[in-house]
């Protein structure tokens, strides 16, 4: 008998219709009950598009419901760290919205808190699940890519979704602007690097480990935020692989990538699959979209046989087919829970990716590469101020120049 959680949700942002979507995707496995949302225009807008029975502006009402077993945290990262401890402390199952927190010192007191509630709060990474990124842990794991040397990620974006006129047959689509706290430090910890290009860091340290030295360029190059909306890094892991990524919101159109290159084979998304000997890349092929069968992605050089199988199969929740990007990731929460083991990617995974962020943001501001490790000494450990980023004009370039006499002296 399939057990039926009721799920409280904080936050009636832009977000939350994912995850709406996602848990009508998953039938009787959950449903929604209750919403929570300091802003009673945000709460009018859901309800009136989704049935949730209960709406409250203080998400403590929520809290003490019997019926809410699973809190979904969506709201802006400032406010993460107070919602999700007092979540633990109700004894709800908790899952988290990226980033953890807004700072590393937030994401290590929530880390504290959850230790006391082992394997109850878990961090929204969902392209985790997506089926390329499954395929290439793996073909990693399974040795079919040989040493890992490089990776190369990437995220663009709009910041704003312009209208769209209505045509024949079509309604008009109004508009989408991003919210007025998006990119501002003292709530959201940055712009793109911490709100969209984390998910990519997230996948680079999922699959190549932990990070050692990053060296990094950020800068507002286009649109109206105190952050910035373009970023491209460099980062070395413990393993000696090297890993490029980058990221901007000030793209006409959205879209993301990854490039995996081990010493036998690699991996790319949009999907392909590349090994110069023949038959082993077959083989893998075949293996691995036998458990991760393609669905609509590009299949790139998949091979003609593994396309034609993949056509029989889709990744499947519960035997259909997945339209919501978050469905397989909050099904996996689900059913750690009817398990009775710990939900996947607990706060010490996310922990990595932030630590992360805050290493590109302190290279960006010192002009040079920096260990990518951060504790509670760095200056950075409680966040960045706007007052941090209006200065790396006046600090980056002496640091760059500095580096630029050192380089000419060396080459004399």
């Amino acid at each position: 008998m399939t057990t039926t959680f009721g799920v409280g949700i904080v936050g009636a942002g832009r977000i939350t219709g994912q995850h709406a979507k996602a848990y009508a995707e998953l039938g009787t496995r959950a449903r929604v009950l209750a919403i929570a949302d300091v802003d009673e225009r945000q709460l009018r807008r859901v309800t009136s598009q989704r049935f949730i029975p209960f709406a409250y502006q203080d998400y403590r009402a929520l809290l003490d419901r019997d019926d809410v077993d699973v809190v979904t945290v969506c709201t802006p990262p400032a406010t993460h760290e107070l919602i999700v401890i007092d979540a633990l402390e109700a004894g709800k199952f908790v899952m988290c919205e990226k980033p953890l927190a807004r700072t590393l010192e937030g994401a290590d007191r929530i880390i504290a808190a959850a230790r006391r509630y082992p394997g109850k709060l878990s961090t929204v990474y969902q392209f985790r699940y997506l089926p390329e990124v499954r395929r290439t842990r793996w073909l990693r794991d399974e040795s079919r890519l040989g040493r890992l040397l490089f990776g190369r990620f990437s995220r663009f974006a709009r910041f704003d979704t312009p209208a769209k006129p209505a045509k024949p047959g079509k309604p008009a689509k109004p508009g989408k602007a991003r919210a007025d706290w998006w990119g501002r430090w003292d709530v959201a910890g940055g712009g793109v690097v911490i709100t969209q290009l984390i998910h990519d860091l997230d996948l680079m340290c999922h699959l190549f480990g932990r990070a050692s030295e990053v060296t990094a360029v950020i800068d507002t190059l286009n649109e109206p935020i105190e952050s910035e909306d373009t970023c491209a890094a460099t980062v070395r892991f413990e393993s000696g692989a090297i890993v490029c990524c980058y990221g901007t919101m000030t793209a006409q159109r959205t879209g993301n990538a990854f490039d995996v290159v081990g010493e036998s084979a690699s991996v790319h998304m949009p999907w392909a699959f590349d090994c110069m000997n023949a038959k082993r890349r077959e083989q893998s092929l075949r293996e691995v979209t036998d458990i991760y069968p393609l669905m609509a992605e590009s299949r790139g050089s998949g091979g003609i046989v593994a396309t034609l199988r993949s056509r029989l199969r889709l990744d499947r929740i519960g035997g259909t087919p997945s339209a919501s990007a978050h469905a397989p990731y909050i099904a996996d929460v689900l059913d750690a829970i009817a398990e009775s083991r710990p939900v996947p990617i607990g706060p010490e995974e996310a922990r990595a990716s932030l630590e992360l962020c805050t290493a590109i943001y302190a290279s960006a501001l010192a002009g040079r590469s920096v260990p990518a490790s951060i504790d509670s000494t760095h200056p950075y450990y409680s966040g960045l101020t706007a007052a941090d980023y209006a200065n790396r004009r006046s600090t980056g370039p002496a640091a760059f120049g500095d580096a630029h006499a050192l380089l000419a002296e060396a080459g004399r």
